[in-house]
């Protein structure tokens, strides 16, 4: 796999090229996206903060059967906050995924104070400062198929127009219930149908929601303009559209045989690019 790496002075921006293929729903699929470590914030290995980060993950491990869930360990050094949020649409497989997502972060960020990791399934974050209820735009990472539509122009302003009635949505929901909203619009054109997905934390009030939501739609414009596919990832909310479904169309989907892995359609063999922005 090769990987190519650009750093701007002004803002950290950060590409990634890779070839992949991705993966339709299904009860057995765990898609890590990406994670960041904190190097401004950091603690001695063996100390008090690293044990009470163990215990901080295996708490939010063990938690099952739930699509949010938050605790705080009071230490003897730092306190430190913590949570874990499912897709939306999938809670069959989000318990495995925090799982996976509290055996990275200890191995990504060894003596880091906060850290955050996304996958498909799930998002996951500590940190010794409370985040609780607080939106957070930063940091920010988008993911997008390189793949052009044929009417870049007229193709985004139905994305923008799916996507800000998908928020509306997702951002009614009352302090801590879920907000989630998924979207399918067809006939863009003869042969496509567009697929959108919004997601906020639900500690958040329906208006932090929707303006977290609203940041994160505008952000399409920076990295996905014109792709056919693409996602905004910040700390307390999402955004995503395809032109295939990548999402279950009911909140529990009957389980599914051995998961079939297929090429992006209409863009096999293209790459796909992460870029970070701090």
């Amino acid at each position: 796999m090769t990987t190519t790496m650009v750093m701007a002075s002004s803002h950290k921006i950060f590409l990634v090229f890779f070839i992949t293929f991705l993966l339709f729903p299904t009860t057995q699929a765990q898609t890590y996206l990406y994670h960041i470590c904190s190097s401004n914030s950091t603690f001695t290995a063996d100390s008090a903060f690293q044990s009470d980060r163990a215990t901080l993950l295996s708490s939010l491990a063990s938690n099952k059967a739930i699509d949010f869930y938050s605790d705080t360990v009071v230490g003897r050094g730092d306190t430190i906050y913590g949570f874990f949020m499912c897709r939306g649409d999938d809670l069959t497989t989000c318990h495995q995924c925090v799982v996976n997502a509290t055996q990275r972060l200890p191995s990504e960020c060894p003596i880091s104070k906060e850290a955050i990791v996304w996958y498909d399934e799930c998002l996951l974050r500590y940190s010794n400062r409370s985040f609780f209820s607080t939106v957070a735009t930063t940091p920010r990472v988008a993911l997008l198929n390189t793949g052009s539509v044929s009417a870049p122009a007229s193709f985004m302003r139905t994305v923008y127009d799916i996507m800000n009635k998908t928020a509306d949505e997702a951002a009614k929901p009352s302090v801590g219930k879920k907000k989630y909203a998924n979207t399918t619009r067809g006939n863009f054109s003869a042969f496509q149908t567009v697929y959108c997905l919004a997601q906020c934390t639900p500690d958040l009030s329906p208006s932090d929601c929707r303006w977290c939501l609203s940041g994160a739609i505008g952000d399409l414009n920076w990295c996905c303009d014109g792709k056919q596919g693409g996602r905004v990832l910040y700390p307390s909310c999402n955004v995503r559209y395809e032109l295939y479904p990548f999402y279950y169309q009911s909140e529990a989907p009957e389980p599914t045989p051995t998961p079939a892995i297929v090429p992006l359609p209409g863009s096999q063999g293209k790459p796909l690019t992460y870029l970070l922005r701090m």
